[in-house]
């Protein structure tokens, strides 16, 4: 395993997807709120987090539930 995802799989959540996981777990308007276009930036960068660690993090200041989240696919 690599260091980010023994660092961050214990905030794993349940989600169907990292679109899902984006669309559940990040603030509304810091992520569609403002606007598709840096929306799918976003998500586009997470998925290359999802790429390069194998999983996906929200920060306690993005994140709806005030926690860290992590997205395992």
């Amino acid at each position: 395993m690599n260091e980010q995802k023994d660092m961050f799989e214990k905030y794993a959540v349940e989600a169907g997807s990292l679109e899902d996981f984006m669309m559940r777990y990040y603030k509304r308007d810091r992520y569609t709120g403002r606007g598709e276009e840096y929306a799918q930036t976003l998500l586009a960068s997470y998925q290359e987090d999802m790429d390069k660690f194998g999983i996906a993090w929200i920060s306690h200041h993005d994140s709806v539930t005030g926690e860290v989240v992590s997205y395992i696919a």
